[in-house]
């Protein structure tokens, strides 16, 4: 089973359980660390919610953790909102969190991500799959640019040289269908194990669940094909996200998902 946890307002893993409790020894997961895990509806403190979970910390009878940041008080110190409690500090912008439409929260407050730097990770991304299709294109298709161009040179005959083009045309359409397939595979795997592509790790950013959780491969695909739409409506679809409450793009409010800056 795959955990994620929090450091330094970071989401980190997925890691196996056997290297959380490797974590734990080590003192990088404390007892107040911020866990997630597939099943779970938000972060919890590792104390409450890890596997072979040590007591609490202070033992003390009706303490329970805050749900956001992971301290431990008193349970009357504790505001409840269905299954999560809440301390006093941490209040305030939980409120503002469910007046944002979300009812439930990850283990720290979700920092999303804005028009701008989401372009540059676009930017990014395009130089890099840019790159492996022009690669690939050489590769299929270099050397019969060359032998075309240079019978037409020549003054071989022009019905000759217009059927092979017709052929380079036809290889050309075929290029375009796996050109889309590369980038589907390049968007949807990399959101679903790692969390971002290439240029929003290199921004820092991250695409996670309302909750702030990772994303299933389902959803990696159909948030993939969303993201197609948002471009083809005049990039609009991209443009929603600067005037969102949440930064959301088109693709964003469709496949249910949020982008958010981890550092």
């Amino acid at each position: 089973m795959d955990w994620h946890y929090a450091e330094n307002g970071q989401q980190l893993g997925p890691v196996s359980e056997e290297r959380l409790l490797e974590l734990v020894h080590a003192g990088t997961v404390r007892p107040d660390t911020l866990v997630w895990r597939a099943g779970m509806a938000e972060w919890r403190p590792y104390i409450e919610a890890g596997p072979g979970a040590p007591p609490p910390l202070n033992g003390a009878a009706g303490s329970r953790y805050c749900s956001s940041c992971g301290r431990s008080y008193p349970a009357s110190d504790l505001a409840t909102f269905g299954e999560s409690a809440i301390c006093a500090e941490c209040k305030p912008a939980w409120v503002q969190r469910l007046r944002q439409g979300m009812t439930t929260t990850s283990g720290a407050a979700l920092n999303y991500a804005g028009f701008w730097i989401r372009f540059g990770a676009v930017c990014i991304d395009a130089l890099a799959i840019g790159a492996v299709q022009g690669l690939l294109f050489f590769l299929l298709f270099g050397g019969s640019l060359v032998t075309m161009f240079g019978q037409a040179a020549q003054g071989v005959d022009p019905a000759q040289t217009g059927a092979f083009a017709g052929a380079i045309a036809a290889s050309i359409g075929m290029f375009q269908i796996m050109s889309l397939a590369i980038q589907l595979a390049y968007h949807s795997f990399l959101w679903f194990r790692f969390g971002a592509t290439l240029g929003q790790m290199a921004l820092g950013l991250k695409v996670v669940t309302p909750e702030g959780g990772p994303l299933s491969l389902a959803v990696s695909i159909g948030r993939y094909f969303a993201y197609m739409l948002s471009g083809i409506i005049l990039g609009i679809g991209f443009m929603m996200a600067g005037w969102d409450d949440q930064k959301r793009a088109l693709h964003d409010r469709l496949a249910n998902t949020r982008v958010i800056r981890v550092r």
